[in-house]
């Protein structure tokens, strides 16, 4: 007998009915999954938006997305500076103690939001911390899958927060911030005493050196004198020679070999199979990186993973006035809902975890002034065969970005791309630049939010407090969603014995004497 193999089938089956509002990553249910426990989930959510007044033209969006935070995950992130937090061998230990790993505390927002109904002891209604414990390592979890910098959320939050954004600018434009010049073959130059000539520029007239500048005098036949200050060398060349060189650092001979060129080609692969161990794991990616260099292996056991991960877009019904008597027959509203129905399996785990199903409504996103690439620019001839060499990242600037940047902001750079990267996809939904965005109809048939033009720790996110302008309660929660969520789980759980009510018959006729 082995008591890590499923005895029993355990099953969950609950059905909740919440609100959030848009721009939010909203906790709807927590499922708890236990040692050695493993399955099928099946979940099934509908989304149902507040009436719009009026008729709204662009699209609105409904996420939904699972997330698995095994209890390595919720240890390390209880006390992150505790040594070893998130071990497996560590909790093992704990476990064996006797002592409770994770204890109650007063219910909060989150397990309101997940549905989980609490205990009373002495009055004060109890749930386990692992809830929100939980929620904070898949929230934080979510976000480092966006940009590996984004900013994180302490252990003793108590919160909801802000959705992220689906596609940032880097992602829409195949964008990087901080591009790395060991891809695409780039060659270490400081080779030593490797001296390469500077040429000089026939030049006309004298300027005189002064203690920080240099001086020259010059004639038809070139450059004569050059120097610094007082410190004046003599050169005697003419026109088509150069007699000045820059010195690579270095002390011993050397070149720019074959071996060079063969070592950058590796070594640009080499960079680019490390950059995606970090985006496949962006928690623990650049230790594994380490690791890796090392022959070493990582621990992934207290690494929250996504089991699940949907996106659609509400469909959209015009509902006109139903009692048209003295009411303008334009009088329309816009109704939106949306279904998600999906199962997925239960990863079977020796220490257990949660799994944390989120909610968003999203606006459409968008470069809302995005210049278009063609149009927007001079037209010309193309040269082929000078594309076929642009290797060299391109720095796309916020006039590439946004039509309505200030123009102190026209030369800053906002990203690297590669070679007409813009002009692959172009994507713009809205308004034409012709109507008054600042009418009520326009206002309301449009619910959009712009992209920020880079990606920084905190840009990732939603807005604290995202304009609601198109529904009619601009402060209510406007989405309505119901989830149903039932889970069967075999399980090494004992269960014990069915009971029956005593009979009294037995007793009073005596039936086993």
């Amino acid at each position: 007998m082995s008591y890590d193999k499923p005895m029993n089938i355990r099953r969950e089956s609950r059905t909740l009915v919440g609100r959030f509002r848009g721009g939010k990553l909203a906790p709807m249910i927590a499922v708890g999954v236990r040692g050695n426990e493993g399955g099928m989930l099946s979940q099934t959510v509908t989304f149902e938006n507040d009436p719009v007044p009026g008729r709204m033209i662009s699209a609105m969006y409904g996420e939904v997305i699972c997330v698995f935070v095994p209890v390595q995950a919720i240890d390390a992130i209880k006390d992150p500076s505790a040594a070893y937090a998130g071990l497996t061998d560590v909790i093992r230990e704990k476990l064996l103690t006797g002592n409770p790993l994770f204890g109650l505390e007063t219910e909060g927002e989150i397990s309101k939001r997940c549905g989980v109904n609490p205990r009373s002891v002495g009055g004060v209604k109890k749930v386990n911390e692992m809830v929100r414990l939980a929620h904070n390592a898949a929230v934080n979890n979510l976000r480092l899958r966006k940009y590996n910098k984004a900013v994180q959320l302490l252990h003793s939050n108590t919160a909801i927060t802000p959705a992220l954004i689906s596609s940032t600018v880097l992602e829409r434009l195949n964008g990087v911030l901080d591009p790395d010049d060991r891809v695409n073959g780039s060659v270490q130059l400081d080779i030593p005493n490797m001296q390469l000539p500077v040429p000089i520029t026939k030049l006309g007239g004298t300027v005189a050196a002064t203690t920080t500048g240099v001086g020259y005098s010059a004639s038809a036949a070139g450059v004569t004198a050059v120097g610094v200050g007082a410190n004046t060398t003599t050169f005697n060349f003419g026109t088509g020679q150069t007699q000045l060189f820059a010195t690579l650092n270095g002390a011993s001979a050397g070149n720019v070999s074959l071996v060079d060129f063969y070592n950058a080609e590796k070594m640009d692969k080499l960079t680019r199979t490390m950059a995606q161990m970090v985006t496949d794991n962006p928690e623990y990616g650049e230790e594994m990186v380490l690791r890796w260099a090392h022959g070493l292996s990582v621990e992934t056991g207290a690494t929250p993973f996504v089991i699940y991960e949907g996106r659609q877009q509400f469909g959209r019904n015009i509902v006109g006035a139903m009692d048209t008597a003295g009411v303008n027959a334009e009088t329309i509203r816009s109704d939106m809902a949306l279904t998600m129905t999906y199962s997925v399996p239960i990863p079977r785990t020796e220490l257990g975890g949660i799994i944390v199903t989120f909610g968003s409504l999203k606006p459409d996103e968008t470069l809302a002034s995005q210049p278009h690439p063609i149009l927007s620019d001079v037209w010309g001839v193309d040269n082929f065969v000078a594309a076929e060499l642009a290797l060299d990242p391109v720095a796309v600037t916020y006039r590439e970005l946004d039509s309505d940047c200030l123009s102190t902001q026209e030369s800053t750079i906002s990203m690297y791309t590669g070679y007409n990267a813009l002009k692959a996809l172009y994507v713009h939904y809205g308004l034409n630049r012709h109507l008054d965005k600042t009418t009520v109809a326009n206002k309301t048939a449009i619910w959009q939010l712009e992209v920020p033009m880079s990606v920084t720790p905190s840009s990732v996110l939603y807005p604290e407090t995202l304009s609601h302008y198109p529904f009619a309660d601009q402060n209510a929660e406007v989405c309505t969603y119901v989830i149903s969520s039932q889970a069967v789980l075999p399980t090494p759980m004992i269960m014990g014995p069915t009971l029956v009510e005593a009979l009294a018959i037995i007793d009073s006729a005596t039936l086993f004497t």
